[in-house]
């Protein structure tokens, strides 16, 4: 899915923020239990829905839903200070908002920067949902680790010689003799 710089940066700090959420400190399964504590608290979040949104989306987690996912991938690829950036009220005309997130959609919409917020709130619910073009960052984290836990250190050995291998070719391409032996 293409996406703004803008988006691009807060999906990433956005998925990191559900992937602190999903479990307690012991493994078990808390995502259920730190959204509604995070939609408890939501009169003392508002004031980061300016500098910092990703913290404050985890509210609307599952709040939308998209009935034109082709009008919503354009406004992903959207910048906030560009001048085709949506307003909330063009944006919602995409979205159906479930009932139980009223409440929250009308105290954030209370605040100056709320509709900007909900813009991005959407945006960022809509890419967690429909962006499968990459995996998530915490999945390759942990691939990783497990590789170094199972003394796996060939991986980057690996990676190196095809990075080698592919620039020779490159090289060769271009006229330069190439390395290979």
């Amino acid at each position: 899915m293409k996406k703004s710089y803008y988006f691009a940066e807060l999906s990433s700090s956005y998925d990191a923020e559900i992937q602190d959420l999903l479990n307690d400190s012991e493994g078990n399964s808390a995502l259920k239990a730190r959204l509604k504590e995070k939609r408890q608290e939501l009169a003392a979040l508002l004031p980061m829905i300016e500098f910092a949104p990703e913290m404050v989306v985890p509210v609307f987690y599952d709040a939308f839903s998209f009935a034109n996912p082709k009008a919503m991938a354009a406004v992903v690829d959207c910048e906030p200070d560009d001048g085709d950036f949506p307003g909330w009220d063009d944006v919602s005309l995409l979205v159906t908002v479930a009932p139980w997130a009223a409440p929250y959609l009308a105290a954030v919409l209370a605040e100056r920067a709320g509709g900007e917020f909900m813009v991005t709130a959407v945006c960022l619910e809509f890419i967690r949902q429909f962006d499968h073009s990459a995996p998530p960052a915490a999945a390759e984290d942990d691939e990783e680790a497990r590789g170094e836990r199972n003394g796996d250190g060939d991986g980057d050995d690996a990676e190196d010689a095809d990075l080698a291998e592919a620039g020779d070719d490159w090289m060769a391409e271009q006229g330069f003799d190439s390395l290979k032996s």
